[in-house]
C-alpha cells in the first residue's frame, strides 16, 4: 500500500523542522540584529524645563499688535482708573494696565476672538499675545469683566479716536453715511414665552432653589450643589427680569398687542426681527454713522426698534455729541425716508440724501414692509380730483372716507370697497395683510420740503451719491460681521450688548488708522536718517 502525501499547515511544518540546534542559532542571528537596531532619544511630555525668550522677536516690526499698543498708548485712560484700589506706596496686589486691556481686547477682536477665555488660552501660547502681555497670563473674569464694566470710559474712549482721526485729517463730515444692520442676540427664538407662562417658570423655579437649599448639606459635593443653586437663582433672576420688560411695555401697543406679546426668558430686551437673508430671528438694530471721507465710524448706537424710520435725527445728533459738529450732509436708504425725517432734516440745516419717495414722504421701504409690490405703491393709484376719488391699477374706485391730522399735517384718507378688494386677484400684492377692509390711500397736501426733496433726488447729481451709499455705509457692517466674528453677540442685555458693538467699532477706527497713517518705528527712523 502507497503511503498518501498530506499537507500540513505553516506551523505544522515549523514544528516538524524544529530542532535545538536551530534555536540557538536563531537567538545568535537575534541578538546580532539587536546589535545593530538604530537607538532613537525618547520623547518625555511630563517633563518642565525653562528657556530663555526674546519678547521683541515674537513678532515682527510691521506687526498689527504693535500697531495697536502704539494707538492705545496715545489715549487718556484715565477713566479706567477710578475703581483701582491699589495705589503706590500702600499694600495690596498691583492691578492690570488699561493699555493692556484695551490692547487685548482690540487686537482680539480685529482678529475674530469675541471670548475672554479664547483670550486666555491664546496668552499662554500665541506670539502676539504674548508680546502684548510680555509672556504672563490674564485671567478671563479679568477680561470679561474689564468690557462690560465701564461704559462711561469706553465712550469716552471713542470719543478720543475720533479726535485722533480727526487730527490726522481721516474725518471731514462733509458726507455722512448713516445704515442700521441686525446682528443676531444670544438668545433662541422659542425662548420667547407669553406673560402667564414666565410667571409659571418663576413660581417653579422659586420651588428648585428651596429644594437646593434644603439638600445642600446632605451633598456630598458641597461644591456641586452650590454651583446647582446658583444656576437655579440665576435663571429665577432672568426670569424676573424678563417678566419686568413686560412692566416696561405695558404702555406700547393696544390690549390685543399685549396679549400676543411675547419677550426672551434668556434675554428679555432683544426683539424678533426680520432679518437680511429672510426670516426672523431675535437680534438688536445697531445704527453706524458713517464718515464717507475714509469709511470711519463717527457714531454707533443700539436699539430695540426693528425699522429705521425714527434713527436718523438720533444718529446726527449722536454725530454732533461725539465730534462737537454737524454733518452737511446725510445718506441713507429707504427706511429712513419718511416725511417727518425730510422736514427735520431741513430745518437743522443737513442735507438729506435718499431713495425717491411719494408726495406724503413716504419710501420704498414702508410698502415694502407690508409686502406690497412696486405696481401697488400708492403713487401708482390715479386721483380724479372731479369725483373726489381715486382708480387703482384694477379699475376699482377708493372713495373719500375722512381727514387726518398729524404734526399739523393734514392728510385725506380715501378706501376701496371691501368686497372689491376680498374678489381681486392680485389682493396678495396690493393689501395682503388686510381681511377686515379695503385697500387705502391717503392724500395730502405735498409740503415745500418734501417737493424739494423729491426734485432733488431726480437730479443725476444726487443720485449718484445715493449710488455711493452701499460700499461706504454698508463696509463696517461687513467688517464687524464677517471679519471681527460679530455675527451673534456673546453678551446679554442692551447695555452690555451696546459695549461690545462700540468695541467692534473702536476697534474698526483703530483699523482703519492702521492701514492709512501708522508706520513701523524701523521705517520712522530710515525716514528721518
Amino acid at each position: 500500500m502507497e503511503s498518501e502525501q498530506v499537507m500540513l499547515p505553516g506551523w505544522a511544518l515549523a514544528q516538524q523542522s524544529y530542532s535545538p540546534t536551530d534555536g540557538a542559532a536563531s537567538s545568535e542571528k537575534d541578538a546580532s540584529e539587536s546589535a545593530r537596531k538604530p537607538r532613537f532619544q525618547p520623547i518625555n511630555r511630563e517633563q518642565l524645563f525653562w528657556r530663555q525668550v526674546d519678547v521683541e522677536r515674537l513678532i515682527a516690526e510691521d506687526h498689527a499688535a504693535r500697531a495697536i499698543w502704539e494707538f492705545v498708548g496715545k489715549l487718556d485712560l484715565s477713566g479706567y482708573s477710578k475703581e483701582i484700589r491699589a495705589v503706590e506706596g500702600m499694600a495690596g496686589r498691583p492691578a492690570l494696565n488699561p493699555q493692556l486691556l484695551v490692547s487685548l481686547w482690540v487686537y482680539a477682536y480685529s482678529q475674530g476672538v469675541g471670548s475672554a477665555r479664547e483670550i486666555e488660552q491664546l496668552c499662554e501660547w500665541d506670539p502676539a499675545y504674548q508680546w502684548l502681555t510680555g509672556t504672563e497670563v490674564v485671567n478671563a473674569h479679568s477680561l470679561s469683566d474689564f468690557r462690560v464694566a465701564h461704559k462711561e470710559a469706553l465712550q469716552g474712549l471713542f470719543v478720543q479716536i475720533l479726535a485722533l482721526l480727526s487730527a490726522d485729517g481721516l474725518i471731514t463730515l462733509e458726507r455722512v453715511m448713516q445704515d442700521g444692520t441686525k446682528i443676531r442676540a444670544s438668545a433662541a427664538s422659542d425662548s420667547f414665552r407669553k406673560k402667564e407662562r414666565i410667571e409659571q417658570a418663576i413660581e417653579q423655579a422659586q420651588q428648585q432653589v428651596e429644594a437646593v437649599d434644603g439638600i445642600a448639606e446632605e451633598e456630598s459635593s458641597r461644591r456641586a450643589a452650590k454651583a446647582r443653586e446658583r444656576a437655579q437663582r440665576e435663571r429665577q433672576q432672568r426670569l424676573e427680569a424678563a417678566l419686568k420688560e413686560f412692566e416696561d411695555l405695558a404702555d406700547e401697543g393696544d390690549h390685543k398687542d399685549q396679549e400676543k406679546r411675547r419677550v426672551s426668558t434668556t434675554d428679555p430686551q432683544a426683539r424678533v426681527m426680520k432679518q437680511p437673508g429672510g426670516g426672523f430671528a431675535p437680534s438688536y438694530n445697531v445704527q453706524l454713522n458713517t464718515d464717507a471721507a475714509n469709511g470711519v465710524v463717527v457714531a454707533v448706537e443700539v436699539v430695540q426698534a426693528g425699522n429705521d424710520f425714527e434713527q436718523l435725527t438720533p444718529g446726527v445728533e449722536r454725530v454732533e455729541q461725539n465730534l462737537g459738529e454737524t454733518p452737511d450732509q446725510v445718506v441713507a436708504d429707504g427706511g429712513y425716508v419718511s416725511r417727518d425725517n425730510i422736514v427735520e432734516m431741513k430745518s437743522r440745516g443737513v442735507e438729506f440724501i435718499g431713495p425717491q419717495c411719494d408726495e406724503a414722504g413716504k419710501g420704498k421701504s414702508s410698502y415694502e414692509g407690508r409686502g406690497v409690490s412696486p405696481e401697488y405703491y400708492s403713487s401708482q393709484f390715479v386721483y380724479d380730483a372731479a369725483s373726489d376719488s381715486f382708480r387703482c391699477p384694477q379699475g376699482k374706485i377708493l372713495s373719500y372716507e375722512g381727514k387726518e391730522e398729524r404734526n399739523t399735517q393734514v392728510s385725506y384718507r380715501y378706501r376701496a370697497q371691501r368686497s372689491d378688494c376680498q374678489g381681486c386677484a392680485v389682493k396678495g400684492q396690493c393689501c395682503p395683510g388686510n381681511r377686515v377692509t379695503g385697500r387705502s390711500v391717503h392724500r395730502s397736501e405735498e409740503l415745500p420740503e418734501v417737493a424739494e426733496f423729491r426734485h432733488k433726488m431726480q437730479t443725476e447729481e444726487a443720485r449718484k451719491i445715493y449710488r455711493q451709499r452701499a460700499q461706504v455705509a454698508e463696509t463696517p457692517n461687513l467688517w464687524i460681521k464677517a471679519k471681527f466674528g460679530l455675527r451673534q453677540f456673546s453678551v446679554r442685555g442692551l447695555r452690555k450688548v451696546g459695549l461690545e458693538a462700540l468695541w467692534a467699532c473702536l476697534t474698526y477706527n483703530i483699523r482703519v488708522w492702521i492701514r492709512l497713517r501708522w508706520r513701523p518705528l524701523g521705517e520712522v527712523a530710515t525716514a528721518a536718517a
